[in-house]
């Protein structure tokens, strides 16, 4: 560890974190409303306390918040009212609701994963009928859409007695006339894992009628968003960031990742003399309401400046919980697996299992290419987890529960440390600490997997030879001086991470659905399964050729670019 990382390591203080939480749990900050604004304010006055300066962005959002949900059930001659929610971007219901058969389909445990769930939906099984499962991804909800469900009832999978709030549109930010027919249009709630329990048992007992409510109210919001900046020596800078708004009070989803980078921004200011590169901190709004609002703007809205500068995102999602001392497992992409695990292991001596980044939380710049470090980061032991996507995995995530209570100052000024060594790391290291040929190896793994299972329906020969040219050009570039080899890391770095988590486009977003890695090829899975005299086949092989072409494409760009820099 540098003198310079520890010393700012040194200069972090709890104490300082703690003050800030104290007051920002004080607002309810549901995008788009006064307490929202309210924290705004607070942030952008403690940063120019620090001496720093401060854009705040405006823009417009579509965002939905959820103001209703109820559920009726009719088994035999008993009737039942059932404590639900509903969810963001639900359908809206008229008040006397959306009746019909209740239906079971069991399966799924994490919102953010493919689950088996899904091969059970048939206009048969679902059809004219309001489903009941455990299910929370996207697509078993729009699945059972497609298959004329009237509503769907979210059992959740664990049994904590609290009903988690939730978003269902798999639109990633504001929808495009492209995406807008991906939004819901059926009514979907959220009920506890006890009473799911025990209407599936009744439902094996006899069929039930079910009358579903659901009230939604969704458009156009004005949003603000904080920026600052810390410039450093050299125009490259590192993007940290957390989500500003919250359910409800939101102490550790995600107050907490909200004084971190206050922290992160005091630490680095206070030696802005010493950094190489810049850091650019912000605080996202419309993240719970609309689907990553802002960073889903931001990335539109600042494309080119993060293609040509921004080297590396630091995600910051839910840090400091109660209890979360486990480091057991954290996401990172390949290039940089090593620079997390080394800041894991220096704060706390544990040594993590690196995990594949999940197509959730903010992970907004996979099409611009930047490479990301977290999202999550301490979770709570085994034995004591819910079935969530945050709070350390903490049973009050998306609920009234979480209040200042749920933080832990010790466990978030550890979290605030492990930030900060990796963004020191990156900041400062006079060659990017982003291992690209670890990079390269992942691809080129996933390339002779699909090509086991392609044989001679499609030919990847080219992919291959097309990695195998690049490596020998990155190669070379590190006989050349620390600024030109930069460059080229940076640029190698962005086209490989479009091509390994992006279904081919880099300027649009990709759906909240779980993504396989090289998605625009993963079709040579379905190919391997058609028969070769179907149109179904001979469809899906045109399409796999025109996504290899483009592949092959962005990797003798950055072939190219390593040979002319």
């Amino acid at each position: 560890m540098t003198d310079l990382t520890t010393r700012l390591l040194d200069t972090v203080s709890g104490n300082e974190m703690w003050r800030h939480l104290e007051r920002l749990v004080e607002w309810d900050r549901t995008s788009g409303t006064q307490g929202e604004f309210d924290a705004v304010d607070y942030i952008v006055r403690t940063l120019e306390s620090y001496g720093l300066p401060v854009t705040v962005h405006e823009y417009r959002a579509f965002l939905s918040y959820p103001e209703h949900g109820a559920l009726t059930v009719v088994h035999g001659d008993a009737t039942s009212e059932i404590r639900a929610k509903t969810r963001a971007f639900s359908a809206t219901t008229s008040a006397e609701g959306v009746s019909g058969p209740l239906v079971s389909i069991k399966g799924g445990t994490n919102m953010f994963k493919a689950d088996d769930a899904v091969n059970q939906i048939s206009p048969e099984s679902v059809g004219g009928k309001i489903v009941l499962s455990e299910s929370g991804s996207r697509g078993s909800m729009l699945a059972a859409q497609a298959a004329g469900a009237l509503a769907y009832i979210h059992m959740w999978p664990s049994d904590e007695d609290v009903i988690h709030e939730g978003i269902v549109t798999p639109v990633w930010g504001t929808p495009t006339p492209e995406s807008a027919d991906r939004l819901p249009t059926i009514p979907i709630i959220s009920i506890r894992h006890t009473d799911g329990l025990e209407l599936r048992a009744a439902l094996e007992r006899g069929p039930a009628e079910g009358t579903v409510q659901s009230t939604t109210r969704t458009g156009w919001s004005t949003m603000r968003m904080p920026v600052t900046e810390i410039p450093g020596s050299d125009p490259e800078f590192v993007l940290v960031a957390g989500h500003l708004d919250s359910w409800h009070y939101g102490a550790t989803d995600n107050a907490t990742g909200n004084v971190a980078c206050l922290e992160i921004a005091r630490v680095l200011h206070e030696h802005r003399a010493e950094l190489r590169r810049g850091a650019r901190i912000a605080w996202w709004v419309g993240h719970s309401t609309g689907r990553y609002s802002g960073s889903t703007w931001y990335a539109d809205h600042h494309w080119h400046d993060l293609d040509e500068r921004c080297v590396a995102y630091v995600n910051i999602d839910s840090p400091g919980a109660l209890g979360a001392t486990d480091y057991s497992v954290v996401s990172a992409v390949p290039e940089t697996a090593a620079v997390v695990s080394s800041s894991v292991e220096v704060v706390t001596g544990q040594v993590p299992e690196i995990e594949r980044p999940m197509r959730a939380g903010d992970q907004s710049f996979w099409g611009v290419g930047v490479a990301s470090l977290y999202m999550l980061l301490s979770s709570r032991p085994e034995g004591q987890r819910a079935a969530v996507g945050g709070c350390g995995m903490g049973w009050w995530w998306h609920a009234e529960e979480d209040l200042l209570d749920k933080a832990d100052q010790s466990v978030l000024t550890a979290d605030t440390k492990i930030y900060l060594h990796s963004v020191a790391q990156l900041l400062n290291d006079e060659v990017l600490p982003l291992d690209v040929l670890a990079q390269l190896r992942e691809i080129r793994g996933f390339v002779e997997e699909l090509d086991a299972l392609a044989a001679d329906r499609l030919d990847l020969t080219p992919v291959h030879g097309a990695l195998g040219d690049l490596e020998a050009a990155f190669g070379d570039v590190s006989s050349l001086d620390a600024a030109r080899r930069n460059a080229a890391i940076r640029t190698v770095n962005h086209r490989l991470t479009a091509v390994s988590f992006t279904s081919g486009d880099r300027f649009d977003h990709d759906p909240a659905f779980p993504l396989p890695p090289l998605p625009s090829l993963d079709g040579v899975r379905q190919l391997a399964r058609l028969d070769p005299d179907t149109d179904a086949f001979g469809f899906l092989q045109t399409r796999l050729v025109r996504s290899r072409n483009a592949v092959v494409h962005h990797l003798k760009e950055a072939a190219q670019y390593c040979r002319t820099i």
